[in-house]
């Protein structure tokens, strides 16, 4: 495996996105932070062995909740829209208990947050991998442009994110599961509004970013679209009320040269041509829901894929069924233009022996030279 220093690691990231013929894959292995809590030391050991695959660790950056174990809590907390959410375990989001528009008569008087103030968390909270969760709505620019900063110094790529389930979920979170579809099935005038009210205001995200800061590599943005075996929404209604929002806001962000990632959960092989035209330049997507098949018919060479493995077969699979798989994909994936890079989430009830012999398998696979 090729040694990655931030500097070279930013320089691979952008030749994989890029198809510039990369030296290796990127890989990234995200313990949750029950897991972290559950293991401690061991893991954290496993971690600075295989410093390349954990980016997301810092010794310095790490608390835990005693005791030991899956950190179980019932918190409430409401976030920038006005979404009221309950967590049941620490490291998690949880779920939204309270629609702020659940009846459309409130959406007069509904106010979405100032785009001056920051960026808005997904639940309320700043979820961190390696220590508990913080109540925070808004990060602040400065928050924002500072960290921003840190990355560009450090040699790291300079990412501009916005919050998970910006759009779709969004609609969901503020509508309620139900309401939204048959909105869309009913074409409620009120849904239109609330969308372009939605673009606008990450469109004014994404201008602020790009006005306090020129040197961004890539806006990560986070929708999860998909069921276990279909889209969570019809194409049709997809092509109607959010891909047009998507082309917009993907538009904008590209128009200074930065790339487009977009995270998506679950199965949504129905929607990639519309994906793509919209702008995504690198899609994060699940490797079982969608079938490894048709990822590599349909995607391999038109857009960089960060592929999520098996979030099942991490946390409940033996060692060796893991060593198996992880060395099948990595070798159907492996392309010298580049366009790849693996993603390991990593949920209880994973074991210690499975995440070690995860990234031994990953330093013998991921060379491209």
């Amino acid at each position: 495996m090729v040694k990655l220093t931030m500097v070279s690691r930013r320089n691979t990231y952008l030749r994989i996105a890029r198809f510039s013929s990369p030296k290796t894959i990127l890989a990234t292995i995200a313990p949750f932070y029950p897991v972290w809590n559950t293991y401690r030391g061991k893991l954290e050991d496993i971690a600075k062995r295989y410093p390349d695959l954990f980016p997301y660790y810092n010794p310095e950056d790490i608390d835990y909740i005693d005791p030991p174990g899956i950190p179980y809590t019932n918190k409430i907390k409401v976030d920038a829209f006005g979404c009221v959410w309950r967590t049941r375990v620490e490291g998690y989001i949880g779920e939204v208990i309270k629609h702020p528009l659940d009846d459309w008569s409130k959406l007069k008087d509904f106010k979405l947050p100032d785009p001056e103030a920051g960026i808005p968390t997904e639940s309320g909270e700043i979820n961190y991998l390696t220590k508990p969760g913080k109540i925070k709505a808004i990060v602040p620019w400065d928050e924002i442009f500072n960290s921003m900063e840190n990355a560009k110094e450090k040699g790291n790529v300079v990412s501009a994110w916005l919050p998970h389930g910006f759009l779709f979920l969004r609609l969901i979170y503020l509508r309620g599961w139900s309401n939204i579809f048959i909105d869309m099935y009913r074409r409620r005038e009120e849904l239109y509004q609330l969308i372009e009210m939605l673009t606008d205001y990450y469109l004014e995200i994404i201008k602020i970013y790009k006005k306090n800061f020129s040197s961004i590599d890539v806006f990560t943005f986070g929708d999860d679209l998909g069921g276990s075996d279909r889209p969570l929404i019809r194409v049709e209604y997809f092509k109607e009320f959010i891909y047009p929002a998507y082309r917009k806001i993907f538009r904008e962000a590209k128009n200074s040269g930065a790339l487009v990632y977009l995270h998506t959960d679950g199965c949504t092989v129905e929607l990639w041509d519309l994906l793509i035209d919209a702008g995504v330049d690198i899609l994060n997507i699940q490797d079982k829901p969608n079938g490894l098949e048709n990822i590599l018919k349909k995607l391999r060479g038109r857009i960089a894929i960060n592929l999520d493995i098996d979030r099942q077969l991490l946390a409940y699979g033996k060692p060796d069924e893991v060593r198996e798989y992880v060395t099948k994909v990595l070798r159907l994936f492996k392309d010298p233009r580049g366009g790849f890079m693996v993603y390991c989430e990593i949920h209880p009830p994973a074991n210690l022996e499975t995440i070690e012999v995860l990234a031994k398998t990953l330093v013998e696979n991921l060379s491209l030279e």
